[in-house]
């Protein structure tokens, strides 16, 4: 039976770094991007915990629930190339690409002025040694509620002391044989999520029977067995 790797991803919306580069501490990789930090934090040669953030202090900040490990940075590495940095173990090879400046046409900076989207592009890909493909994030958000977004109304539910607080999300390559299941207790008649929205709220009016959503799920990928990426997003 093969071995597979598993992934632990902790994807934390949370603004400024205008600097560029990369700080290295005994257990995480700080990498500084336009708006941006990003921290890979490897809790075994297996394991590694990627925090991004907008905020370069709550990027920093230390896991919170449910974190009952110890950060251990025993057989990883950083190189980087012109294109990327890099993060590797014996188990995993995690390449984060850099920032490559282009000039844009004017249509796409007529756009840009009201469809840009919330944070920098962020491309991470996820592979074992020998090359396998496990993950691949495309892009992430954070935004502040906001009409555009239609998230406006989650404003009412913020009281006075609570603190700053944003909607988020990441978009990751699915391919054509993945399916995804878990999530919580779903009512919607289907196990395989693809193809299928799921919001992610407790649903006492769900047609069959109220909906509850646990934030985690697995994926598998056909016969390939690349093994099971748990996604907490």
């Amino acid at each position: 039976m093969r071995k597979h790797a598993w992934l632990v991803l902790s994807f934390i919306g949370l603004l400024m770094v205008a600097e560029f580069g990369v700080a290295q501490s005994s257990t995480q990789v700080v990498l500084n991007r336009k708006g941006e930090t990003i921290v890979l934090e490897p809790y075994a040669p297996n394991i590694l915990r990627v925090t991004l953030s907008l905020q370069r202090e709550n990027a920093l900040s230390k896991p919170g629930y449910g974190f009952a490990g110890v950060p251990d940075a025993s057989g990883w590495s950083s190189s980087e190339t012109e294109l990327n940095d890099i993060y590797r173990s014996s188990r995993l090879v995690v390449t984060v690409e850099r920032d490559h400046p282009h000039a844009k046409l004017p249509t796409e900076l007529d756009i840009e002025k009201y469809f840009n989207d919330s944070a920098p592009d962020t491309h991470l890909t996820f592979t074992t040694p020998d090359g396998r493909k496990l993950l691949e994030m495309k892009k992430w958000e954070q935004a502040v509620p906001n009409h555009k977004d239609g998230t406006a109304s989650l404003n009412n539910d913020r009281r006075p002391t609570d603190p700053p607080f944003f909607t988020v999300g990441a978009t990751f390559v699915s391919p054509d044989d993945e399916h995804y299941y878990g999530l919580g207790d779903n009512q919607e008649g289907f196990l395989d999520h693809r193809g299928h929205p799921v919001r992610c709220w407790n649903d006492y009016l769900s047609p069959a029977a109220p909906s509850t959503c646990v934030p985690l799920t697995s994926r598998r990928s056909g016969d390939r067995r690349s093994g099971t990426a748990y996604r907490s997003l």
